[in-house]
């Protein structure tokens, strides 16, 4: 797959324009959440709405952001979580290229960045009080919680989609440059970096000193996060877009296979295939690991959850949607956010029963 087919990811509409197709950007793209176990931060469209975790109700129509709805919004990453309520998110818009630091109890912006000016795909790393931003015109920023820019660093001629991630003394990016980084917190210099055989949309899994991550080849790897050093690597059948799920010795990934997708769960030390189920529908998302069994989504918009042999355990099927986004849990629900449904998220109990839906008020 090359490189400028992907740039239609970010604005995706279906899957078949993102790996086939050609033109101008769709206004739509699916939605970021992010949780503090409390309430739910969801960017979608022209907004990011507070809701409550327990019963999917907006805390209030004041806290949006913004609190008016603002053509020249287009916010879709999943907002990153600082100190004294403050969320960062980025500007999608093509009209409109701000990064927003914003107060989370009110909707009201504390201050905004706007010398970048391409839009802002991916989310942001809170790490030890200050934000790592990835950004349209390829470099990564970092501030401080006042807004104050501490460095940037240029790691793309492309824009950035991946969030980093840290161990609390590096951190990690991917880039669709086929490269992974390492960088040191404080000043943004270089502590490795990596270059594997294609390009990377999911962010690395973290575990015991080792990253795991997918490319668009569906090459997956393990690397040695101090040196960079590949422990292993394995080729799955399909395309791998979201982040490894790690549980134990055991990892679980799905792949985009045609149409449909297949769904992996492999040695986490060796990189062998335990065992692979085939779905109809192809797996953008990462999985979401729980106890007793593990729950990944489809573009057809299927919850599926397997237990940890590979037998499928129960499904939902939210017709005439598509579900690109990695479910979370909070508390004792899944948290779903499908595309083209009546309704912005849905949670269900750990047998697939569904606890509530969440539609803003207009």
């Amino acid at each position: 797959m090359k490189l400028n087919r992907l740039f239609l990811f970010f604005a995706l509409a279906s899957l078949a324009g993102l790996l086939s197709a050609c033109g101008a950007q769709p206004a739509t793209n699916w939605p970021g959440v992010t949780t503090n176990g409390e309430l739910i931060f969801l960017s979608s469209g022209q907004h990011v709405y507070t809701v409550q975790a327990s019963d999917g109700l907006e805390v209030s129509a004041g806290t949006r952001f913004p609190l008016e709805a603002d053509a020249n919004h287009s916010l879709y990453a999943p907002v990153a979580l600082g100190d004294d309520g403050l969320m960062l998110v980025g500007n999608a818009s093509q009209a409109n290229h701000d990064l927003f630091a914003v107060d989370s109890a009110t909707g009201t912006p504390r201050w905004t960045f706007s010398e970048v000016k391409l839009p802002w795909i991916a989310g942001a790393l809170t790490l030890d009080g200050n934000f790592y931003a990835p950004a349209g015109d390829g470099n990564l920023y970092s501030f401080s919680a006042d807004g104050q820019l501490r460095w940037k660093q240029e790691l793309s001629e492309h824009a950035l989609w991946t969030k980093p991630v840290t161990d609390g003394s590096s951190v990690y990016l991917a880039t669709l440059d086929h490269v992974l980084y390492s960088l040191q917190p404080e000043t943004g210099a270089k502590n490795w970096q990596k270059e594997v055989d294609n390009g990377i949309v999911g962010a690395p899994a973290l575990a015991d000193g080792t990253l795991y991550f997918g490319t668009l080849s569906g090459t997956l790897y393990a690397l040695n996060a101090q040196t960079g050093d590949i422990l292993w690597q394995t080729q799955l059948d399909g395309n791998i877009w979201g982040t490894p799920a790690l549980d134990g010795e055991t990892l679980y990934i799905g792949t985009v296979y045609g149409s449909a997708g297949k769904f992996y769960a492999l040695n986490a030390q060796t990189g062998v295939t335990a065992w692979v189920y085939e779905d109809e529908g192809s797996i953008i998302a990462g999985a979401l690991v729980l106890p007793d069994q593990v729950i990944y989504v489809t573009e057809k918009g299927r919850v599926q959850s397997m237990n940890k042999q590979g037998v499928p355990v129960w499904q939902q099927e939210l017709p005439k949607n598509k579900i690109y986004v990695t479910p979370i849990q909070i508390g004792d629900s899944i948290l779903v956010t499908p595309m083209g449904s009546e309704f912005l998220m849905v949670a269900y109990n750990f047998t697939g029963a569904q606890k509530w839906t969440f539609t803003p008020a207009k």
